[in-house]
């Protein structure tokens, strides 16, 4: 034995230090190698079974196929394929901009209400975006993974027609996705039972007054009887009675687009990506009072973008300013735009003035069966074809080819009708559009609209309007039989139709206005349809808009009782510049609610007030959210500061901070604030210059975070609950790279057990339990915070509400400062779950070194790092040669040795029991390492067991495969003698080291931390 021993020491003692310095600089590598394959070994085939597996099994991946089809291009009555670029509809995804909804006189997200109630009824104006929203959320779900609530949509105009129950619609929905009838059945009546569906009843306005009774009827016992089952009705607001106020107690009102959902959805608009042309016709839309009002709805925004996109503008001409001339506008362009767009490959053969009438016909013929039948929008073919055929004698055209080719046109070429079933039932793409074509019918025949009112005022009252709007007759005879209906809801529209109204009796009109003005905010108004209709004659330049102003103006400068806010309700209405300078002389609070509400129009005077120092003024400028109410914003950053102060925080510029910083999420402000013109010396003083840095292009934006930045650090904190959130790129870095206080000393063992104990509440539902009962130690902690803020459900909204009191226990007992606090509250919440675990997570964090990230990590975020190929395949490349050679040889020898074999005629080394046991010890130490595994992921209260075991069995590993090294450099010594053995050894050995540290070196620029959550939080500066 040492006889061996003296000739494996050719080189004496330091050929052990040179081979003890290469395990010791190659450790990290092995460890790191050893440890993720160990642990990702366990779960990998779960892991990829759940990859590949559809969400929610085959069946329900056919159902998601369909809902994505049948919703990703949804056709908006004017779609982009008529555009010049001869592209494809519009996808949702392109055009949607988030509906908000009326609160308690603010604004709230329609989509968080709709999930936050069980039973809710969907109410708004025509066009209005209330299918639209409908449609968005089976998108949204169709798209994610999540299959417990399972949403689909019934059609309730299709009640007029059959008088199936509902859960045979529903099945029908699966059925028409491939699935069987059986398995339809099947999972329809399993979900209903555990309330594992989600049910959009759309459109009960279009259900016909003989079926009306019956399907409200039915809506009420299905809701009943499935308890579990989330549900939403959508209706037009006028027609909904509270007839199902007993079981859908919560009503959500679809509010009309503010500015910044104008600006927002011109922007997304296919042909308007120019910013330019967008902002444009926005600024044309402030310009016009009465043409803003009509913006205000997301069917006449997306008439308006159709119209002035592409080349269309200048066959359309300049935009008008009613409603029905924007009908007459756009259905004239549709039928006839080949010829204005000179397309001679696409010609239609047919005159647009007849394709006008037979759909004025065919919209007629259906609203008025719709009286009784109430099917406003289906129309079967033949119903279609005896329209054209009763016309053709008129055209002097013969009934083949043109019946067909006259319907085949109107279809294909149009896009004013849908074929919906393969040319046996046809749809107007918009209801308001059948509508408006009935009125036009009817222009010149008052009496005949009357006898279709007097019998259902309902489905025709738009009607009425319109017609108001289109006739060239006198509107007196019509407009004073509606006022006189004794119903004050019918009475409503006589209002209404004053400010479509072509010609109308100055008395009658003055009567009218006089009637409702002494009404103003009477308790009969409760869906506010008065003051509605006061605002839209105030927009008005003529003399009854001037009158009006001038009356609801004198109203608002009274004291506080419901008609003053029903006349201030309808000045938020009128849009009119002078209303907002009435406002903002008023200093109550609901009159500041109101010049908020106004958007773009009352910027000049909030930001008149802010200047002033109105600190009320910066919060409305931060609601009205615009590009020039930012602008203002970012102008307030250094109110008070001057050459002698240049770091000096009042609180208006803090406030102003915190809402720039909110509004800096909107990609149109940031592209709005690129233009903005620094003060002198604006950055010299600024110390969080860094921050900004990771906004591309830098220069203002950089200035301008950076300052924002400094004022949230500095300044006062009230603005800080007051945003809806702040952009991710000014809340990380003022969170992750600050110091935070001292932590609690070893001997603070209350702070350390509230820790726990915070750590053990929030362990529950899935989540697993991490923390050993007693004694709580500065390990255990670490540990448990490391594991629960990377578990998946952390980030979730079910983590949140278990998370969030163990949030607030860390950020009090470490110190964390106000403003950083602020800055973590502000981010969405699965960018904080992140930054927790950054902050308080790791295993190798110490408790006294809170210091934040380096700066230089946050600078570097925006760097392009490619993946280091070339250096992981050199390391791969060197390193397993290089270990399979000594291993293998090391294994090789110690067999032998137990076996007594001389392999390439080598004598046998050391002692056979030392072979044994460093055989058995390497097999129990490598089974030991997988069974801690298993034991530390499948326990809760003993997880610390698991991992000692995992870490025992490793080291011990280590020592046997350091022995089989060993004997490896021994066995290449009686091989190829010490030069060969170490020459190869050490060339390989420092190639696969330098590979390594290389490896290391890059990978830290693109694993840096807070690079990977600045990208989850999709921030795109």
């Amino acid at each position: 034995m040492s006889g061996q021993i003296d000739k494996l020491l050719p080189y004496g003692i330091g050929g052990v230090a040179a081979l003890a310095f290469l395990l010791f600089v190659a450790r990290p590598y092995f460890t790191t190698l050893a440890g993720d394959a160990a642990k990702a070994t366990p779960g990998a085939a779960g892991r990829l079974y759940r990859r590949l597996r559809p969400v929610g099994g085959r069946k329900l991946q056919r159902y998601r196929n369909q809902v994505r089809a049948e919703n990703s291009k949804v056709r908006l009555g004017l779609s982009q394929a008529s555009g010049s670029s001869g592209q494809a509809a519009p996808g949702l995804r392109d055009v949607y901009v988030p509906l908000q909804c009326e609160v308690d006189g603010g604004r709230g997200d329609a989509t968080a209400l709709l999930r936050a109630h069980h039973r809710t009824m969907l109410l708004g104006a025509p066009g209005a975006g209330k299918s639209l929203l409908l449609k968005h959320e089976l998108l949204n779900w169709a798209e994610g993974k999540d299959d417990r609530e399972l949403p689909v949509i019934v059609h309730l105009h299709t009640c007029n027609t059959a008088q199936e129950p509902f859960e045979e619609l529903i099945a029908r929905r699966f059925e028409n996705a491939g699935i069987s009838k059986a398995r339809a059945a099947d999972m329809l009546r399993t979900r209903l039972e555990t309330g594992g569906l989600r049910v959009f009843f759309d459109g009960l306005d279009e259900v016909g007054t003989d079926h009306f009774e019956r399907v409200v009827r039915e809506l009420r016992d299905f809701a009943v009887h499935y308890t579990e089952c989330t549900m939403v009705v959508s209706c037009r607001t006028a027609a909904y009675e509270q007839q199902l106020q007993d079981v859908f107690h919560q009503e959500v009102h679809v509010a009309e687009f503010d500015d910044v959902s104008i600006l927002r959805f011109l922007s997304k608009w296919p042909d308007l990506k120019d910013q330019v042309t967008a902002a444009r016709i926005f600024q044309a839309l402030q310009e016009d009072p009465e043409l803003k009002v009509l913006a205000r709805s997301p069917l006449m925004l997306t008439m308006i973008a159709y119209l002035q996109s592409g080349d269309r503008p200048e066959s359309v001409g300049p935009l008008p300013n009613s409603r029905a001339s924007f009908y007459e506008m756009a259905v004239a362009h549709l039928l006839d735009r080949d010829r204005l767009l000179n397309r001679s490959e696409a010609i239609g053969t047919y005159r647009a003035g007849r394709k006008t009438l037979v759909l004025q016909r065919l919209a007629l013929a259906q609203l008025s069966a719709s009286s009784a039948r109430g099917d406003r929008q289906e129309i079967t073919r033949a119903q279609f074809e005896t329209v054209i055929e009763a016309l053709l004698p008129g055209f002097d055209l013969e009934r083949s080819p043109h019946l067909q080719g006259m319907l085949n046109e109107i279809v294909a070429r149009s896009e004013l009708l849908k074929d919906i079933d393969r040319g046996r039932h046809y749809q107007f793409t918009h209801l308001t559009l059948l509508e408006y074509l009935a009125a036009c019918e009817l222009r010149t025949d008052g009496q005949q609209l009357m006898e279709h009112y007097r019998r259902a005022p309902q489905p025709w009252r738009e009607t009425v309007r319109m017609w108001c709007a289109v006739t060239h007759l006198d509107c007196t005879p019509v407009v004073r039989e509606v006022f006189e209906d004794t119903d004050m809801w019918r009475k409503v529209l006589a209002l209404q139709c004053l400010a479509d109204a072509v010609h109308i009796e100055e008395s009658l009109a003055e009567e009218i206005l006089t009637f409702f003005l002494e009404r103003l905010g009477t308790p009969g108004d409760t869906e506010g349809d008065v003051a509605k209709g006061f605002g839209a004659l105030a927009a008005s330049s003529g003399l009854r808009g001037r009158r009006v102003r001038e009356a609801l103006i004198g109203t608002a400068w009274g004291p506080l009782t419901p008609r003053r806010s029903a006349a201030v309700r309808a000045l938020i209405v009128s849009g009119r510049q002078e209303a907002a300078a009435t406002l903002a002389q008023l200093e109550d609070d609901e009159a500041r609610a109101a010049l908020q509400a106004m958007g773009d129009v009352a910027v000049p005077a909030l930001a008149r007030a802010a200047e002033r120092g109105e600190t009320w003024a910066v919060r409305s400028l931060g609601a009205v959210g615009t590009p020039a109410a930012a602008l203002r914003l970012a102008g307030l950053l250094w109110t008070g500061a001057d050459g002698f102060r240049p770091a000096f925080a009042s609180d208006t510029a803090s406030a102003a901070a915190w809402h720039l910083a909110a509004l800096m999420r909107n990609p149109d402000v940031r592209n709005a604030l690129t233009d903005f013109v620094l003060p002198p010396n604006a950055s010299q003083h600024d110390q969080h210059l860094w921050i900004g840095e990771a906004f591309r292009p830098t220069g203002v934006l950089q200035a301008l975070a950076a300052r924002a930045a400094w004022l949230m650090d500095h300044g006062a904190l009230d603005a800080a609950g007051e945003v809806p959130g702040i952009h991710p790129y000014i809340g990380i870095p003022l969170f992750a790279c600050a110091p935070f206080g001292t932590p609690p000393s070893g001997d603070d063992q209350e702070a350390w057990q509230e820790i726990a104990d915070g750590i053990r509440g929030s362990s529950r539902s899935n989540m697993r339990f991490y923390m050993q009962p007693d004694p709580v130690s500065d390990h255990s902690l670490r540990l448990a915070l490391h594991r629960l803020w990377r578990e998946e459900e952390a980030a979730t909204e079910t983590g949140r509400s278990l998370l969030e009191p163990l949030r607030d226990v860390l950020l009090e007992r470490f110190g964390v400062a106000g403003p950083q606090r602020a800055a973590l509250r502000a981010l969405p919440w699965h960018v904080q779950a992140k930054l927790l675990s950054v902050r308080f997570g790791g295993n190798h964090v110490k408790w006294s070194n809170m210091a934040g990230s380096d700066q230089t990590r946050w600078r570097t975020i925006n760097e392009q790092v490619e993946p280091p190929r070339v250096f992981s395949a050199l390391a791969w490349a060197t390193g397993l040669p290089l270990l399979g050679l000594d291993i293998g040889l090391g294994a090789t020898r110690l067999l032998s040795r137990v076996f007594g074999w001389h392999p390439g005629g080598m004598a046998l080394w050391g002692p056979s029991w030392l072979a044994i046991t460093v055989g058995s010890v390497i097999v129990l130490a490598v089974a030991g390492l997988f069974g801690g595994i298993w034991i530390d992921d499948r326990s809760s209260m003993d997880s610390d067991v698991g991992e000692y075991m995992m870490l025992t069995s490793f080291f011990v590993a280590m020592a046997g495969v350091t022995y089989l090294c060993f004997l490896g450099l021994v066995s290449g010594r009686d091989l190829f003698g010490w030069p060969v053995t170490l020459a190869v050894t050490g060339t390989l050995a420092a190639l696969t080291t330098a590979a390594i540290f290389a490896v290391a070196h890059i990978d830290s620029k693109i694993n840096n931390p807070l690079r990977l959550i600045a990208l989850e939080a999709h921030a795109a500066p």
